[in-house]
């Protein structure tokens, strides 16, 4: 009889279950060391969805953070940072289930369980920690037929924080402290995405999509708030409608409204009556507020036109803004479970095409008091730099040295830039120069603004 042989597939089947099983009968390493730094494979039933985190050291003071849902971490580009040079001595040490990564000046702690990480200075003084349980997430998400992940990393720093930084925001709010601030590019708007501590550390979270920093919880519409009619009727505001806002006390008619979310200029179209004249028109909403929490609440206004907000008859918001640029109003307000608070919304659109929209955060649970935020909807891996300085400037210069020296611009543009929304002809421009030079003004530039050039509607 010919002599039978096993198939060569079931020979290496057999091969690798037998590396597999001498892989898990063998205990797996803490970390791994590398170059520049280590990686850590975390218990994956305590740390949530984290596969693997691995810890940079680029130079004293700056540690690179990258962590991923899978077991590898791309080696990618990116798009904010040009410095990824090795200036520092490091060491990393096994202490119980902590691995530690000590530098001349900071000390990075990751929990062997968790992958959660957290910063100390050089004398072992806690600066801000990663939040051990349910601090990293990450959710499968999926943008134009491409599998991503939604990521979140929630921090827990010291009672005494305050948040500065990210950018240049119109909500009147400097110290972001149980604050939210989306992180979006628009006219007026500017993402940057470092955020600075008064206590000298920084976060440059590297990450390109829409983001949100602090209290990242979503504002909930105002029907999730008690509402009351200026008859207390509970359920609803008072909602009157003029449509001649030099006479707003002339009422063309009246409606219960729970919810005021004219968000886009197509909800004003598709909602909002028709028997409301937009373009000469003024909508009052009245009636009292109430919360089922005791707190501070957050009262968010996406507005265009002219907006003003009584609270217990206190005008606490007020402003204008044209429709092609959206304003943003916040009111921080404290408040008392149970009890109503009088509120009087005025509204006067800018135009025939405008909106509004007014949506409110409860009270920042009390586990969230001394924590924040970065959350951004798309990702591959979660990635951010920490920054430790001495003071405020050592921790800018990080930043610096991290994305690049901003460059002095030249001579010729530092004196005064002429600018309006928009010129209409090339005498237009040439006469407006003309008339600086005739009154003897300095002028070193004029600027057209492109974006309202050549629109259709204007012709060529």
């Amino acid at each position: 009889m010919p002599k039978k042989t096993l198939p060569v597939t079931f020979l290496i089947v057999c091969f690798f279950l037998c590396h597999l099983l001498r892989s898990a009968a063998q205990p797996q390493k803490p970390y791994q060391k590398s170059a520049d730094g280590i990686l850590i494979y975390p218990d994956k039933s305590v740390s949530g969805n984290t596969a693997v985190v691995r810890l940079q050291v680029l130079t004293d003071k700056i540690i690179r953070v990258t962590a991923s849902p899978t077991t590898t971490i791309a080696d990618r580009k990116s798009l904010i940072t040009v410095n990824h040079e090795l200036s520092a001595k490091w060491t990393v040490t096994k202490v119980g289930e902590k691995v530690i990564v000590k530098t001349a000046a900071l000390t990075a702690t990751v929990l062997q369980s968790t992958g959660a990480v957290s910063f100390a200075d050089k004398n072992g003084t806690p600066i801000v920690k990663e939040r051990q349980f349910n601090g990293r997430m990450f959710h499968p998400a999926v943008f134009t037929g491409e599998p991503s992940f939604g990521i979140t990393q929630t921090f827990e720093t010291l009672p005494d924080d305050a948040y500065y930084g990210l950018g240049q925001h119109q909500d009147d709010q400097f110290n972001y402290k149980g604050r939210q601030v989306f992180m979006f590019q628009n006219n007026t708007e500017v993402a940057v995405p470092f955020l600075i501590s008064k206590n000298n550390y920084g976060i440059l979270w590297d990450n390109y999509s829409l983001s949100k920093v602090g209290d990242v919880r979503e504002y909930m519409p105002l029907s999730s708030l008690k509402l009351y009619s200026k008859e207390g009727d509970l359920g609803w505001l008072t909602a009157s409608y003029s449509n001649d806002r030099k006479k707003p006390a002339e009422i063309a008619f009246t409606k219960a409204e729970s919810d005021i979310n004219y968000r886009y200029l197509d909800d004003t179209k598709n909602f909002l009556s028709k028997d409301f004249n937009i373009q000469n028109g003024q909508v009052t909403w009245e009636g009292s507020i109430a919360s089922d929490f005791t707190g501070v609440h957050k009262i968010s206004f996406l507005y265009a036109g002219y907006t003003k907000v009584w609270i217990d008859g206190k005008l606490l918001l007020d402003r204008w803004r044209q429709a092609w640029n959206p304003g943003q109003g916040l009111i921080v307000q404290p408040m008392e479970k149970g009890r109503k608070y009088a509120v009087r919304i005025e509204w006067v659109p800018d135009g025939g095409e405008s909106y509004l929209s007014v949506k409110w955060l409860n009270p920042v649970p009390v586990k969230d008091i001394n924590a924040f935020s970065f959350a951004s909807e798309a990702g591959k891996e979660l990635d951010y730099y920490f920054v430790w300085g001495n003071n405020m400037d050592e921790v800018i210069s990080g930043y610096r040295s991290i994305t690049g020296k901003a460059t002095i611009v030249p001579k010729w543009a530092m004196g005064f830039w002429q600018s309006r929304e928009r010129y209409k002809t090339q005498d237009e421009i040439l006469n407006t120069v003309d008339e600086f030079r005739k009154r003897k003004v300095p002028l070193d530039n004029i600027v057209l603004d492109w974006s309202y050039w050549r629109q259709p509607e204007w012709g060529s």
